[in-house]
């Protein structure tokens, strides 16, 4: 079982407040049904964690998630939202708390990623990525806290992107997006502790895009310092750490092999393809 972010009791030692944490506890993931929110949703119920399955489009993958955990004897349930509609982000927390209980854990892991650069970046474009890339996390963040009851503490992480230690000018609506969370990240940590924590991981090229090929894809992996890329499972891993680590707060893991370290002057695709 995983550690849990519930603080049945608190002592004082030099006037710090140390929780004691014990098993259990609801969690929701966006993006959940497919690619590393999957393996994110599978990690955490192995740790303990009821995960609340948020997913959009991907009804069937996001079913076929909740049957496996349930089969494995973990408790799971799907829930559907649209995240570029703010009005309805705020439930998603209030659904898996009436499905799961208490909600004491996000992961902020749906993003939308589509290319602009300064060349054709539009309104449209920028106010999408925030929307769904920042806004309705910082809304999700708002109703956990809002919501959470007072003798539990709970644990945030943003899922970024390895981005924010090396932007290029490619997919300039995303990254602002990711430096927005980043932030986000930072503030939240400072000013939601100490009952709540919030920190981020920022993964490398760890998944094949729709345009990549597969040769593109291998090649970008076994560029990185360490000859090969991370796994969704990787990034898992240090989700679960992170949700679980009760004296970490404000920081941002990266797991990209070194990825951050190279010094590419446009985004991965377009420096492997061809």
């Amino acid at each position: 079982m995983g550690l849990s972010l519930s603080r049945p009791s608190t002592t004082r030692n030099r006037g710090v407040i140390r929780r004691v944490a014990m098993a259990g506890g609801t969690v929701v993931v966006t993006g959940a049904a497919t690619r590393i929110g999957r393996e994110i949703s599978l990690a955490l119920s192995k740790s303990g964690f009821s995960v609340a399955v948020h997913y959009f489009s991907s009804e069937n993958e996001a079913d076929e998630l909740v049957s496996m955990i349930q089969s494995s004897g973990g408790k799971a349930s799907p829930i559907r939202c649209d995240l570029s509609n703010p009005e309805a982000v705020p439930d998603i927390i209030s659904k898996a708390e009436s499905s799961l209980g208490p909600v004491v854990g996000l992961v902020n892991n749906a993003s939308l990623f589509s290319h602009d650069d300064i060349s054709n970046v539009s309104e449209t474009s920028w106010n999408e990525h925030m929307g769904v890339n920042a806004l309705s996390p910082v809304l999700l963040i708002s109703e956990l806290v809002r919501r959470i009851p007072n003798d539990e503490t709970g644990s945030i992480v943003n899922i970024l992107d390895q981005k924010i230690a090396q932007p290029n000018p490619d997919h300039l609506s995303y990254t602002a997006s990711r430096f927005a969370m980043l932030g986000i990240t930072e503030a939240m940590a400072r000013g939601l502790a100490p009952q709540v924590r919030v920190n981020a991981v920022a993964p490398g090229h760890t998944l094949k895009s729709r345009e990549q090929t597969q040769s593109g894809f291998d090649r970008a992996q076994s560029e990185t310092p360490l000859g090969f890329g991370p796994s969704p499972i990787d990034v898992a891993e240090a989700v679960v750490f992170l949700m679980q680590a009760r004296s970490i707060t404000g920081q941002t893991v990266f797991v990209d092999s070194g990825e951050r370290f190279l010094a590419r002057e446009r985004d991965v695709y377009f420096e492997t393809e061809g």
